[in-house]
């Protein structure tokens, strides 16, 4: 049975009778795996310390200590009572056994209320995985510290650095759906029976430990990180109240990558992965109104920057670029010519030269650009007083050019004027020069080939576990499947634009053109 088989029917055992918390559990267990800890946000009765409980089933004969802290709570309920013996001998050490720092799976409900030297103690444990009682330092056994409550930090309370240990935050509500609402409250209580079969032990979650920090990160998971981190830095310069920022240290990334190689070493992988990058979401909140904001900038980091695993796509627009510049210049030239237009008289109004009336000199622009080779009843046009009137009709037709007019069988010419332009035109490349380009469009050619291929791998391969995904909602796979046909639709928008390229410098040959 591989790791990722024997993780899917482990949580499916500990979620026997719970519901709609799969993800809270998976979440859970994966923090527990990778060293870190979790805080729980909800009300009361939600199944918070549940799931505590249920986790330490995950582990061969594993501890787990549960407290519910006030602002009464001292550090002998929490770490142990003094012992008195020791006393005797001059030396401050606690009985530990059944407390916190014996413990494999700790669960501390309200913990925002424990008191200063009760949180100091806890820094150290999560920092270090160490407890100092009395002269020795003793190594903790705790795989995971699920904290909760149904309130954030109070800010100014010096808790900062307690709720910075917390690596994944999640929001835990009570059952929404009506059915499954209905199914758990009609559910005899029943106890748990610990008899699951896949239970990890202390060797394996050792050797877990080394085979994790060997998980490869390709360049591309790198790219998606610091585009969250310049979304967040962008988000922080344009937020003027400082309570609403976003704030993640370096420690909290270190942090994050070691739980996204956890959740590649549990799906089977040897990689992380872009599904993997959506847990980052759970990491980068430090208020519930930045819950959406952080879940927008994982999964815009995601669709922008995954490119970068098929292929250098600004690389080859980039050259592409400069290849088009260089066709430009080479086939193009600008000489200066002269231009004639018909002149605009009176805003609306063609002049005709010498007209059989002379008082009718006018015809309307509209009426000249509709003229035929058939004669048509236009009326010509007069100027009295500033103002054009209609003066008489005339059978006219088109002329024998653009800038002429056929007035009762006889030609007339209409007022023109000659400009100055700059005129672009176009020469047929030196051979040697084409073959170049030939060469280059080739390659270009070549690579998005081998873009295409690797998506089409990626895809073969890959496109099934991104909906198996343990530790991420199988929804958010589309996020990744658009960012696939996204990058196919810019890889045909690029071997468009090559061979349009191409074909244009193609087609000067069979042109009459200009030499060098």
């Amino acid at each position: 049975m591989s790791i990722k088989q024997r993780m899917s029917a482990l949580l499916q055992e500990l979620n026997a009778g719970i519901y709609e918390k799969e993800e809270v559990m998976a979440l859970a267990v994966l923090s527990s795996i990778a060293g870190e800890s979790i805080f729980l946000l909800g009300p009361p009765g939600v199944a918070k310390s549940l799931i505590a409980r249920r986790l330490k089933y995950a582990y061969n004969d594993d501890k787990v200590f549960e407290y519910l802290m006030s602002r009464f709570s001292t550090p002998d309920e929490i770490f142990g009572p003094v012992a008195l013996s020791k006393l005797k001998e001059d030396t401050y050490e606690r009985i530990i056994d059944n407390y916190l720092p014996a413990a494999s799976v700790v669960f501390l409900d309200e913990i925002w209320k424990a008191g200063p030297s009760i949180q100091n103690a806890l820094l150290t444990i999560l920092n270090e995985k160490v407890y100092r009682n009395g002269a020795k330092e003793i190594a903790v056994p705790m795989k995971a510290l699920i904290a909760a409550s149904n309130e954030l930090p109070a800010k100014d309370q010096g808790l900062e650095a307690l709720w910075d240990r917390f690596l994944v935050r999640l929001i835990v509500l009570g059952v929404e759906d009506r059915q499954k609402f209905d199914a758990m409250i009609a559910m005899p209580a029943v106890p748990f029976t610990d008899n699951l079969s896949g239970r990890i032990t202390n060797d394996e979650y050792q050797r877990w430990s080394a085979e994790i920090d060997r998980i490869k990160i390709s360049g591309n998971i790198f790219n998606v990180i610091h585009v969250i981190r310049a979304y967040i830095e962008q988000h922080n310069q344009n937020e003027e109240r400082a309570e609403k920022r976003i704030a993640v240290s370096d420690r909290r990334w270190r942090k994050i990558v070691r739980l996204l190689r956890t959740s590649a070493f549990l799906n089977d992988r040897t990689d992380v992965d872009l599904m993997d990058c959506f847990l980052i979401r759970h990491c980068i909140w430090n208020d519930e109104c930045q819950i959406d904001r952080a879940f927008q900038f994982v999964s815009d980091a995601i669709e922008k920057e995954g490119y970068a695993a098929f292929g250098d796509f600004a690389g080859i627009k980039k050259e592409l670029l400069e290849l088009q510049s260089e066709v430009d210049e080479e086939t193009q030239f600008v000489t200066d010519t002269q231009l004639k237009i018909l002149v605009n008289a009176r805003n609306d109004y063609y002049e005709i030269i010498n007209p059989p009336d002379p008082n009718n000199a006018l015809i309307d622009q509209i009426d000249f650009k509709s003229l035929t080779n058939a004669e048509q009843n236009i009326k010509l046009y007069y100027q009295s007083y500033q103002q054009v009137k209609s003066y008489s009709t005339y059978n006219i037709r088109k002329g024998s050019s653009k800038f002429s007019i056929i007035i009762n069988e006889r030609e007339y010419q209409l007022k023109t004027i000659t400009k100055k332009e700059k005129l672009r035109l176009a020469k047929k490349p030196r051979p040697q020069t084409e073959e170049a380009w030939d060469k280059r469009i080739a390659s270009f050619l070549e690579y998005t080939g081998s873009m295409k291929k690797r998506i089409e791998q990626y895809r073969n391969k890959d496109e099934e576990h991104l909906r198996s995904n343990l530790f991420v909602k199988p929804a958010l796979a589309a996020v990744i499947t658009a960012h696939i046909t996204a990058a196919l639709k810019e890889i045909d928008k690029i071997e468009i634009e090559s061979r349009a390229i191409q074909n244009n410098y193609k087609k000067l040959e069979r042109k009459a053109g200009l030499d060098d």
